[in-house]
């Protein structure tokens, strides 16, 4: 069950991802991440409030510098999809892991065995293939890999938050802060969305939240490391919305070095089990 649950989640994260790609030329981001954030915000709220849990954190200091790099992470992702093709944007974030396996030793003491090590470099290597200057979307590639370290401090940090407070504050709080943040971006540079913009904008939220609740169930319900494998179908649904919507065909080189940043996770979550 635990498999079925986080391949519906990858399935809508691809079209969480789709989505964005499709909105992103004609909305400023921070508008889009606004809209992503407040969306879901009353059902978090009313979860908090069914359940009597506290709206203040304990450890705010390190909720806020969570909230920052979650914030960085959106940013740069929601960029480099409009910028990349699908599923090369959705190849680099992948690596999400591998910069994980790097920061961890570091932050949080976890030591980093041979196997660990194989695993980065395998997973570097598909970066540089990817990043092949010759492609023509090295911004917004390393758009993407930034966006992909971010989310790796955002992840470490979640740890660490966890010890204290509960996770349905934590979001909360992240998406109060994330709308505060992206409307002070935007600043004055709104574009009132026409009736397709709204239902995209709206679509954006919606699948990010249910992809991120089947997630947490799965994650629950079965061993990380076997849930996370079955994840990365969501590169296979990006390639599919490439093709059918932007009519995009990586190039082989970027194809070699997804399987081989796909490879490198493997051999990291075996390491894990």
């Amino acid at each position: 069950m635990s498999i079925v649950l986080m391949l519906i989640a990858s399935a809508c994260f691809a079209t969480m991802a789709a989505m964005i790609k499709g909105i992103g030329p004609s909305l400023p981001i921070p508008e889009i991440i606004l809209f992503r954030s407040i969306v879901p915000l009353p059902f978090f709220l009313s979860v908090l409030w069914l359940r009597k849990k506290k709206f203040v954190v304990t450890a705010w200091k390190t909720l806020v510098l969570r909230s920052l790099f979650g914030f960085l992470a959106i940013s740069g992702f929601y960029y480099a999809l409009t910028h990349l093709p699908l599923a090369i944007c959705v190849f680099l974030g992948k690596t999400q892991p591998l910069i994980l396996a790097v920061l961890a030793p570091w932050i949080v003491g976890e030591k980093a065995t041979a196997t660990v090590w194989i695993a980065i470099g395998t997973g570097l290597a598909g970066i540089i293939l990817i990043l092949e200057p010759s492609a023509g979307w090295a911004t917004a590639a390393w758009a993407a890999i930034g966006a992909a370290l971010a989310s790796a401090m955002a992840h470490l940090l979640v740890r660490k938050l966890n010890r204290t407070d509960d996770p349905i504050t934590i979001i909360t709080n992240f998406f109060v802060i994330t709308a505060l943040i992206s409307s002070i971006w935007m600043g004055e540079s709104f574009i009132l969305p026409d009736h397709s913009e709204w239902l995209l904008l709206i679509g954006v939220a919606l699948f990010s939240t249910i992809g991120q609740y089947l997630m947490t169930l799965a994650y629950r319900m079965d061993n990380a490391p076997v849930v996370a494998a079955a994840s990365y179908t969501s590169i296979i649904f990006s390639i599919l919305y490439g093709y059918l919507f932007w009519n995009e065909i990586p190039p082989q080189s970027a194809i070699t070095g997804g399987f081989l940043i796909f490879a490198g996770s493997v051999i990291l979550l075996r390491s894990r089990i």
